[in-house]
């Protein structure tokens, strides 16, 4: 089955997340803390709390933060900014590693470098990435059958549209404000799921 991925989106204070994720992390299949702004030491203290409320390890993953990847046990997203993927699984190989990309290339690098999984994207326009072209469902389609290894979409993935995107064969989908940004979060999760098992 498809998994449904809710990524942080940066605009909620942890005051409002601490209410919202425990029950969002029965909807979705993974919480990935998408945080820049957070120090390690509060990203630590909001992995630790989910995992006291349930939220197993595995289904956690934080981007870029190697440091709190490791301290806490979680996988990790990692950015074209990050430390790369085979120097990452070199040194950490029962690490959990995400790659965050934007091309055919990119991907099967990602994957000749060791990723568990890729995120490509942004796939449809998303107000995150305003003036950029979306790369669309062929791209997409693309590398689902020229790589091996998982392929997670994000951007601009709505109820609406996400039929479309799991067509391609990716194994999942991710979601910022389509979730987080609406005015009932747990709603917006169940409808995505919904949906999403049609």
């Amino acid at each position: 089955m498809t998994q449904l991925h809710l990524l942080t989106t940066g605009q909620q204070g942890w005051e409002t997340l601490e209410h919202t994720l425990p029950e969002l992390a029965m909807r979705v299949d993974r919480i990935h803390l998408r945080e820049p702004l957070w120090s390690a030491r509060e990203l630590v203290t909001c992995i630790e709390f989910l995992m006291k409320c349930g939220v197993p390890a595995e289904r956690l993953i934080v981007h870029d933060r190697l440091d709190v990847a490791l301290v806490t046990g979680i996988g990790i997203q990692l950015t074209t900014r990050s430390i790369p993927v085979d120097r990452v699984r070199s040194r950490f190989p029962e690490l959990r590693i995400g790659q965050s990309v934007h091309s055919l290339t990119e991907a099967a690098a990602a994957e000749q470098a060791g990723a568990d999984y890729v995120m490509y994207g942004h796939i449809f326009e998303t107000g995150s990435k305003p003036g950029v072209p979306p790369r669309g469902l062929h791209a997409l389609k693309q590398i689902v059958e020229q790589v091996s290894i998982p392929v997670i979409a994000i951007g601009g993935i709505k109820p609406g549209n996400v039929q479309e995107v799991i067509a391609t064969g990716c194994s999942g989908v991710a979601v910022l404000s389509g979730i987080l940004g609406q005015a009932n979060s747990l709603k917006a999760a169940d409808r995505f799921r919904e949906v999403m098992q049609r």
